[in-house]
């Protein structure tokens, strides 16, 4: 009788197993969705600093190489390219946007020296970009030029995740590049 008596006394029995399994199950449901909303919240905030850091690098190597950078932010393909852009006779940013879409042709004398290329997170995309150019956009590509200066086109961007919950706001003045991260 006693060892039988022992050996049942060290176990667990059904209910306190299942109460075990249901408090686990809660638990995890309740964690879940707040390591979906960090998640989310980590990929925007690393898109937003690929947008701050390509564009304090493209303002670094126009001064410190005394050329124009270009930064083209691609909505549609999810990518930032820093790029030098060589001027030669001709249009070049058009060729260069022309060979961005596929489109061949024609004039062929530039040269274009892409710096960094940088691909945003999964479902994060640019939502609004505006500059005081309206025609620094073509096509779902937008592109801010740095000069030799140090001085740089103003620009704003929105950045979303592809929930539309969160969203990053990016402001950048021309004259001391000071950027202001707003986040929604």
């Amino acid at each position: 009788m006693t060892s039988r008596t022992r050996a049942a006394g060290h176990g667990f029995t059904l209910i306190e197993i299942l109460l075990v399994v249901a408090i686990a199950l809660i638990v995890t449901g309740l964690a879940i969705p707040a390591f979906v909303r960090s998640y989310q919240a980590a990929n925007l905030r690393s898109a937003a600093r690929s947008v701050v850091t390509a564009g304090k690098y493209a303002r670094n190597m126009a001064v410190l190489q005394q050329r124009q950078m270009t930064v083209f932010f691609d909505s549609n393909a999810g990518r930032i390219d820093i790029v030098a852009l060589e001027r030669a006779s001709g249009p070049p940013l058009d060729a260069f946007l022309d060979g961005r879409r596929g489109i061949t042709g024609g004039n062929e004398s530039f040269t274009t020296d892409v710096r960094r290329s940088v691909e945003l997170p999964e479902q994060v995309r640019i939502q609004n970009f505006s500059a005081p150019s309206a025609s620094q956009s073509l096509d779902g590509i937008y592109w801010i030029n740095y000069f030799p200066s140090g001085i740089s086109d103003s620009f704003s961007l929105r950045i979303v995740h592809q929930n539309q919950r969160r969203s990053v706001t990016i402001e950048v003045d021309h004259l001391s590049g000071t950027t202001t991260v707003t986040h929604e």
